[in-house]
């Protein structure tokens, strides 16, 4: 784990000197009086020398400086300690409760593996934590005036700004932290494989997570993104949790709690609040010469990745919407219900 730590470090570095090499440059004079420039990267691809009065000026070079806050890159090696920090404690949770698990599980008769039982609480916490985190940023946030989900007019307020308010910087870094973390927790033994599926969800919302931090013009709508987001977790986990544990009737009424609160945050609020806020206020929010030269770059990759995950969450809803149905009757939900026809093993519908 410590090596992995140190080799997304050490890429976060890489990325760093790589932005810099294209967003910024020296001038010096050299010895025989001429102004010699030093650029790292791709940053000579301009056509202009960058050093001249032209190129220091050149449209395209303040339009890519715009959209990029470069030292945001930086700040994201936090982020692969916060993900090594969750792993960490992944891995002592894990050998704390193993043997509690296994103990119950001889008591009551659950025949569930172990690291299932193990998986299922670590996203119950960790989820519920980063729900209530995000909700305390819009309730009592100083930067969260007039953002929030029933009011998004303030969101992009002072967006092309180079500081970011330290709670919105602390968020996101451990939200960028958490979903490290879930990628490569089966990698590194401490947590199970996820569905193909929940992997692209995985990258998809880190790569929006990271382009929502590194331009600044997302943060405010992101937390509430965030918020939208965290909802439904930890009802989902607890659900399965309790789907494993043989609790028949607290699997039923958590499920069918997890697949409304499902609908109402990611069916409904995402598309209505998060991606009309995106689509309609951020144009708004700027100039319209900053808004063609750089914003427009913003937009269209925010929106992108935001409606890739709104089809996510409907391609999501009818396997939870058939298997609430299931969970309704009473019956027990198998573990890989999202992509799996059958939702019910034999010994069930023996039962039932």
């Amino acid at each position: 784990a410590w090596l992995l730590g140190c080799l997304v470090a050490w890429l976060l570095g890489c990325l760093r000197r790589e932005s810099t090499g294209t967003l910024s440059f020296r001038c010096f004079v050299g010895v025989d009086g001429n102004v010699v420039e030093s650029v790292v990267g791709p940053a000579k691809g301009f056509g202009v020398s960058l050093c001249s009065s032209e190129g220091r000026n050149s449209k395209q070079t303040q339009e890519i400086m715009a959209l990029f806050h470069a030292a945001r890159f930086w700040t994201l090696k936090h982020s692969a300690w916060i993900a090594l920090v969750f792993i960490a404690a992944r891995a002592a949770m894990n050998a704390a409760t193993r043997r509690g698990l296994e103990a119950y599980g001889r008591r009551k008769g659950v025949k569930v593996e172990v690291d299932k039982l193990q998986e299922e609480i670590w996203l119950v916490v960790c989820g519920t934590v980063l729900s209530a985190f995000s909700g305390c940023l819009l309730a009592r946030g100083p930067s969260f005036e007039g953002c929030n989900v029933f009011d998004t007019s303030r969101c992009y307020a002072n967006c092309s700004a180079e500081e970011i308010p330290r709670e919105i910087m602390a968020y996101y870094l451990i939200e960028v932290g958490w979903y490290v973390s879930l990628i490569l927790k089966s990698v590194v033994g401490v947590g199970r494989f996820d569905s193909l599926v929940m992997e692209f969800h995985h990258v998809a919302t880190l790569a929006l997570v990271i382009w929502s931090y590194v331009t600044g013009f997302t943060q405010g709508i992101g937390v509430v993104t965030f918020f939208v987001f965290n909802q439904s977790n930890p009802l989902l986990h607890l659900s399965k949790l309790a789907n494993y544990m043989e609790m028949t009737r607290a699997r039923a009424f958590m499920f069918i709690l997890f697949a409304a609160v499902f609908f109402l945050s990611r069916i409904v609020l995402l598309p209505a609040v998060v991606i009309r806020s995106t689509l309609r206020e951020m144009p708004l929010a700027v100039s319209e010469e900053d808004w063609r030269g750089a914003v427009v770059y913003t937009w269209c990759t925010t929106n992108a990745l935001l409606v890739a995950l709104w089809l996510l969450q409907i391609y999501w809803l009818r396997p939870i919407l058939r298997i609430a149905g299931v969970a309704a009757k009473g019956k027990k939900v198998k573990d890989d219900v999202i992509t799996a026809d059958d939702d019910v093993s034999p010994a069930n519908n023996k039962e039932e």
